[in-house]
């Protein structure tokens, strides 16, 4: 019997897609106990407890979801403009490799290994036990992001979150960081999704 229920519960929790205001959404119920609503690369998303109709959830934020999807669109348009760059592999792992070592040594910090995997929703990731991985997709975008992300990964391994102090860092060396990360997110749009 405790099995069939969980079976029930797992079906029940599967995502399902409906339209709201002419938005495609996704309805995703977990065990949570507030109901959120989110924009993702891959749209808009409903979490829901059991028993909470997601159509009320949405009413709730109807003018905040309109307005986010109507950038989210206009983001989608400006990054179909984006130029990719196209670097061969040995050339973009030998521009990688010159940005660790010249951040690593200015920023104090040590490198144990350098990875590269195709990622979905991330540049790049930081150990602390000092192995980096990079996004193989970094391979489509242009050297001055490139550096922006050796960086900000190697930043990490001071500072663990994206605080002030983690900010502050990154603004020393990238006093426009933020331009980048739109940037970053422009090309996120168009490579990651």
């Amino acid at each position: 019997m405790n099995f069939l229920r969980k079976l029930v519960e797992k079906k029940a929790a599967e995502p399902v897609t409906m339209e709201f205001e002419g938005i495609p959404f996704v309805v995703i119920r977990r065990r949570v106990r507030f109901s959120r609503v989110e924009f993702k690369h891959s749209g808009l998303r409903v979490i829901v407890p059991r028993g909470i109709d997601p159509l009320k959830v949405l009413e709730e934020h109807r003018v905040s979801i309109i307005n986010k999807y109507r950038k989210l669109i206009s983001q989608v348009e400006t990054a179909r403009g984006k130029t990719l760059t196209h670097w061969t592999e040995a050339e973009f792992k030998t521009l990688i490799a010159s940005y660790i070592e010249l951040y690593s040594r200015q920023l104090q910090v040590k490198v144990k290994e350098i990875r590269f995997r195709k990622m979905r929703r991330r540049w790049g990731s930081c150990r602390t036990d000092g192995i980096i991985t990079f996004n193989r997709y970094m391979q489509f975008i242009p050297g001055p992001l490139i550096a922006y992300i050796v960086f900000h990964e190697l930043a990490h391994l001071i500072v663990r979150g994206h605080g002030q102090r983690f900010k502050r860092i990154i603004a020393q060396q990238f006093p426009h960081y933020r331009q980048l990360d739109k940037e970053l997110n422009l090309f996120g749009l168009k490579l990651l999704t």
